[in-house]
């Protein structure tokens, strides 16, 4: 009886289409409700409409479940075997879809269950991890192993080439101001499937290019750009830059700060790809920028083959999210030479503002004991043995290095 009924109240809604989701009574099962959908075929040459459509899928049926104030839902694995669709692509839009939900409407729904079978089990508890980690260390560790494609804000697949552009508005006098024009399109920005709609981007760079921009859009582009090269620095493969050792992470300052390490002497500038470095700073960086840290540089034996130039720090600078330079605190410059402290007093005066003030000079790891405690920061041999040989030796022994 329960599958007559159901089929019945399947056949009078006009069945269920691809992507879509319908509604029926739980009948005699434990649940108030059943919500159906239909799964995409998978083929190579269709990838993207078979993206679209498993999001879909996954979207209706909690968009459903909002509308039913249900507290609970339980996903099966929606795409099959049978549709050959690929196990570990559709997980990734199956949780990525969930917990971009969760995000904007996460007080409407208390549980989401994902009922797995054997086969799918592993695939599942490999993912869980990456959109859903149980503690920092894991969303940590989980960072680099997330996709390029994550999605819009929806966790709807994104296909750049698709996107929409507004054009000008028509019946629009020409001799309105632009920069409203623009303010007003950006104001009807927001979270929806529709929030990559931009401007006229001719008009943009012209409006750059007079300096008539306003704030809003300036920062609306910039996060665009870092957006973008967040994206290429966690497809692009950076061991051999990574391998370098010149950018880690040690322990904290005596007011909590994240401590970051930069060894100078570990660049070889005239030997690396230094936009592939610039991605790696990101790459390492994105997630430590997001609360307040301090930089620690060791000039200590840089020579013209380490020094890094201006305009690759000003693009730096430049490209990084606001982020970065609202939570550095500081940046300690561990054994500087008279030089690099004019060339580093012209690039603050002239060349960028807001850095000037948060830099240290540190003459000796006894000064920079003061603020970061020897136990929180690992330091390279060199820089030890040279310390102890300009300065005398201030501990006894000194906490373990990395090998660098």
């Amino acid at each position: 009886g329960e599958t007559i009924g159901v089929l019945y109240l399947m056949f009078i809604s006009s069945g269920c289409r691809t992507g879509e989701a319908k509604l029926t009574k739980g009948f005699n099962l434990a649940a108030r409700f059943i919500i159906h959908t239909v799964g995409p075929k998978y083929k190579s040459r269709y990838r993207t409409a078979a993206e679209s459509s498993l999001y879909s899928c996954y979207r209706n049926v909690l968009q459903l479940a909002k509308e039913q104030t249900m507290c609970s839902v339980g996903f099966c694995v929606i795409n099959s075997l049978k549709r050959c669709y690929p196990l570990e692509d559709a997980t990734h839009i199956a949780l990525r879809t969930v917990r971009r939900f969760l995000e904007i409407h996460g007080e409407t729904l208390e549980k989401v269950v994902f009922a797995v079978s054997e086969l799918e089990e592993a695939t599942y508890q490999k993912l869980m991890p990456l959109y859903f980690p149980r503690s920092l260390e894991e969303e940590i560790q989980s960072l680099p192993c997330l996709p390029a494609d994550i999605g819009n804000a929806e966790g709807e697949p994104v296909v750049p080439e698709r996107q929409i552009r507004i054009t000008e508005k028509p019946g629009v006098p020409d001799d309105a101001s632009d920069e409203e024009g623009l303010e007003a399109d950006l104001s009807f920005i927001g979270s929806h499937a529709f929030a990559r709609m931009e401007g006229d981007v001719d008009k943009q760079r012209r409006l750059i290019l007079q300096g008539q921009l306003s704030e809003a859009a300036l920062q609306k582009q910039h996060q665009r750009n870092y957006n973008r090269w967040l994206c290429q620095a966690r497809a692009e493969d950076l061991s051999d830059i990574a391998s370098l050792k010149a950018l880690y992470q040690t322990g904290v300052d005596n007011c909590g700060h994240t401590v970051m390490v930069v060894v100078g002497r570990n660049i070889p500038v005239t030997l690396i790809d230094m936009e592939k470095a610039l991605l790696y700073f990101i790459h390492v960086m994105d997630h430590i920028a997001v609360k307040e840290y301090v930089l620690v540089y060791f000039h200590t034996l840089t020579n013209d083959y380490n020094q890094l130039d201006s305009n690759f720090l000003k693009k730096l600078y430049d490209v990084v999210d606001i982020k970065y330079k609202r939570n550095l605190k500081a940046l300690y410059f561990v054994h500087p030479t008279f030089r690099s402290k004019v060339s580093a007093w012209f690039f603050t005066t002239f060349t960028i503002s807001g850095l000037k003030d948060k830099i240290r000079y540190v003459e000796s790891l006894q000064q920079l004991f003061t603020a970061i405690p020897p136990e929180q920061i690992d330091l390279p041999p060199f820089v030890l043995e040279y310390d102890a040989r300009e300065n005398g030796p201030y501990y006894s022994s000194y906490p373990p290095s990395p090998d660098l």
